[in-house]
């Protein structure tokens, strides 16, 4: 009897051992990883992703995918695998679209027919655009700022903050008493930009902003000396206008200045020469 039990124990252990022993198996041997590099995000900001591929198989790329927190697929990318396994990349998002919605976003990572990893961050607000969704938005400067930069234009210091682009440069159309603000981006952003009323101004019909010819909602706050604006834009937009009914004139004060005494000088110069024309005859 007792012989018969350690035949049927033997054979059982046959059956089941194989099964454990693969999914150890499986579990020590996770061909591919993925990881973020923060546990969370905030709206605009751009998620960096790295990872490696165990095993490495030439001309054959990490696959993306990110989805929103209902589950909706809102982005698709491709990584290059490095000789050594590793990949890393950055993946754009937006203030707003495709990735409106605030919770958990899932990020499957494929490599080759069988390989997938998965991970998870948590997704949302907007303070890394410099908003505060309860409140409104405020243009206070802080002196420990660091996304805080300035730009001189025509003798003036304009302070801006940016995020996903970067300014070109500012010129001034003085037919349309506007300026022009041409960007570079590189994910949906916002500038929040101070300018003071003798570079442009309005009337109480107040300001006309375009983002690639097309008007936008914006937000415009005045005080006494300066307005200061946050515009919204996204990924792909090349240029900012600022339409109001005063820009400041093509020739600065100090030119104005100098053409005024030129002019003078020369009214002066010409009716001494007259005086001494009548003089001699």
């Amino acid at each position: 009897m007792k012989s018969k039990e350690v035949s049927i124990f033997i054979l059982a252990s046959f059956i089941i051992v194989p099964f454990l022993t693969g999914e150890s198996f499986a579990q020590e041997n996770q061909l591919l990883t993925i990881t973020t590099e923060n546990e969370s995000y905030s709206a605009g900001e751009p998620v960096q992703v790295s990872g490696v591929a165990e095993s490495k198989l030439s001309d054959f790329k990490v696959t993306i995918r990110v989805f929103n927190p209902v589950n909706n697929l809102i982005h698709i990318d491709e990584f290059v695998v490095n000789n050594d396994g590793t990949f890393s990349g950055e993946i754009p998002t937006s203030v707003g679209g495709l990735w409106a919605k605030d919770g958990t976003y899932t990020i499957i990572a494929d490599y080759y027919s069988s390989e997938r990893a998965t991970i998870q961050f948590e997704y949302g607000g907007m303070s890394s655009a410099g908003v505060n969704e309860s409140t409104p938005p405020e243009f206070s400067v802080k002196e420990d700022n660091t996304n805080l930069e300035s730009i001189n234009f025509d003798d003036y210091m304009l302070d801006y903050e940016l995020t996903g682009a970067k300014i070109i440069r500012i010129t001034p159309d003085y037919e349309m008493k506007s300026l022009i603000i041409e960007i570079e981006t590189y994910s949906d952003g916002e500038l929040r930009i101070t300018l003071p009323k003798d570079v442009i101004d309005t009337d109480e019909e107040g300001f006309f902003i375009l983002v690639d010819g097309v008007e936008t909602n914006h937000e415009a706050e005045s005080t006494l000396e300066n307005w200061s604006f946050v515009i919204p834009f996204s990924y792909g937009s090349e240029e900012i206008e600022i339409i109001g009914t005063y820009v400041i004139p093509e020739f600065g004060t100090i030119a104005v200045l100098v053409l005024v005494i030129a002019i003078t000088t020369i009214v002066i110069i010409s009716a001494k020469n007259k005086q001494i024309f009548y003089l001699k005859t």
